[in-house]
């Protein structure tokens, strides 16, 4: 739970849906079911007005948080010409900058377990909100020796993920949804969702907690260096008969329906979590994560060899 949770509940009670859908026509038809998402509307996720998200982005003060970062005055774009996905997009006015701070890739979809998983979850086809693309960046910042660049990262963070991640959270509840779902693209994406999400794969689940438990991000690796050497293919899994490791992009779950909520408080997930911390024993080629790191300047910090990296 994160520190913007009590507010939040408050803001979320307090917003109407004449708000939420406002400059809509024909409010007393509109439903916030996927049939109406899937035939098309310039709605997005069917539900939500351009002025309706302008409203919610004020009131849960998020464009005050953006100011507070130098962002005086941001743009809203929505795409929802796709009708499988739709997009959000913040822009900075003032200062103008020609990157994106915030691109949203969103879906509403249907999580459809298999095997002996789909046993346990009382609905076999659960309606969630799948995060297939999620950018928080600051064009305006340069990277600094305490918060180097992350895999996939061109500009530093915006340190708003907790606030977002809320925001969604009380999307997935305003259409009734069962969850939020994501595949993570990094395993530092994996770190930051991990305080409300978890892999609906307990294997996958035990896994990402033994490459915590032996990467130790934040205490014997920067997260950082740990989310590198995973990326850059430099652990070993010395448990395995093929003891080369490629990070795992698995389903992580945000679980709010008392289905999904069962499922991950069930007995069975967690020994089975158990059994795959266990199964793991992952070690790192240090050397050659340290040269890595030397060479493109993130490790010690070297801003000009940093920049002609990335450029």
């Amino acid at each position: 739970m994160t520190r913007y949770r009590d507010r939040y509940e408050d803001i979320y009670q307090q917003l109407t849906r004449a708000e939420l859908q406002r400059g809509s026509d024909g409010l007393a038809e509109l439903v916030a079911g996927p049939e109406l998402f899937e035939r098309g509307t310039d709605r997005w996720l069917g539900f939500y007005t351009l002025d309706g998200l302008d409203i919610a982005l004020e009131k849960y003060g998020f464009y005050r948080d953006l100011a507070a970062l130098g962002f005086d005055d941001v743009r809203i774009e929505v795409r929802t010409d796709d009708p499988d996905k739709h997009l959000l997009r913040l822009w900075s006015k003032r200062p103008e900058v020609t990157e994106p701070l915030v691109e949203l890739v969103v879906r509403r979809d249907f999580l459809r377990p298999a095997s002996e998983l789909s046993k346990r979850v009382k609905n076999s086809h659960l309606p969630v909100l799948t995060i297939d693309w999620l950018l928080l960046q600051n064009p305006c910042a340069r990277f600094q020796p305490e918060r180097p660049p992350l895999p996939g990262q061109r500009y530093p963070g915006l340190g708003v993920g907790a606030q977002v991640l809320e925001m969604l959270r009380n999307v997935c509840r305003r259409l009734d949804l069962a969850g939020l779902a994501n595949v993570p693209s990094y395993f530092h994406n994996s770190l930051f969702y991990s305080e409300e999400f978890r892999h609906f794969d307990p294997r996958w689940q035990g896994a990402f907690l033994a490459l915590c438990r032996d990467l130790k991000p934040g205490g014997r690796f920067s997260i950082a260096a740990a989310s590198w050497a995973t990326h850059w293919k430099l652990l070993r899994d010395r448990n395995a008969e093929d003891s080369e490791f490629s990070w795992f992009q698995q389903l992580m779950l945000y679980p709010l329906s008392e289905s999904l909520i069962g499922y991950f408080d069930d007995s069975r997930y967690r020994r089975e979590v158990q059994k795959g911390l266990r199964s793991h024993k992952f070690g790192v080629d240090e050397d050659r994560l340290k040269n890595k790191l030397e060479e493109t300047g993130i490790e010690p910090f070297d801003p000009d060899k940093l920049s002609a990296w990335l450029e």
